[in-house]
């Protein structure tokens, strides 16, 4: 049985600009409502066209909504740093791709000398292309965006820098504490720990 990937990760990576622009929303009750009246309204995004917010306002609400709205309190309280890489946790859980890239790229090659480039990835993506149709049909640019996108989030989230990929980033306790909380003990070996 093949894996369901999509491309939709590259509406923006991370988007940790745009999730810090609707914090003061990420909490509310009435999240969904306010975020899809953001559309019309733009009052928080500050994105310039209605299409590009659509796009950007439907990977929020799929990330959003991958888990428990207790995630979200927690979040609005942790450091820039933690919430990049509570981001990327979201991005790990929401997008089957980046988690593929992530365990076949990113972990293998830590545990292996800690080097990540767009060829490496190209690798994978390659691999991925002869293994499962619906990437097989993907555009050499989506395969390219996904490519950059995956490398960009390393960096913006302290993964990596240079190309190397780095285990030694400065977290709380607090911040891996939680993960144990949830039971996702799996994200602590992701972020190399």
């Amino acid at each position: 049985m093949q894996k369901n990937l999509d491309a939709n990760f590259t509406a923006g990576g991370l988007l940790y600009n745009d999730f810090v622009a609707i914090s003061s929303i990420l909490t509310s009750d009435n999240f969904l409502k306010e975020i899809n009246e953001e559309i019309q309204v733009n009052k928080l995004l500050g994105i310039p066209t209605e299409s590009a917010r659509k796009r950007v306002i439907l990977e929020i609400v799929r990330r959003y909504e991958i888990v428990s709205t207790t995630f979200w309190d927690w979040f609005v309280t942790i450091s820039e740093m933690e919430q990049k890489l509570a981001l990327f946790y979201l991005c790990l859980k929401t997008y089957p791709i980046v988690f593929d890239l992530h365990m076949e790229v990113g972990l293998k090659n830590y545990k292996l000398g800690g080097q990540v480039d767009a060829f490496t990835v190209q690798m994978r993506l390659d691999e991925l292309s002869s293994m499962n149709e619906s990437v097989g049909l993907w555009s050499k640019s989506t395969l390219e965006k996904i490519n950059s996108q995956y490398r960009k989030t390393l960096k913006d989230c302290g993964l990596m820098g240079d190309g190397v990929l780095l285990s030694s980033f400065k977290v709380s306790n607090n911040f891996w504490d939680y993960f144990d909380e949830i039971e996702e003990h799996w994200f602590k070996e992701m972020c190399f720990k």
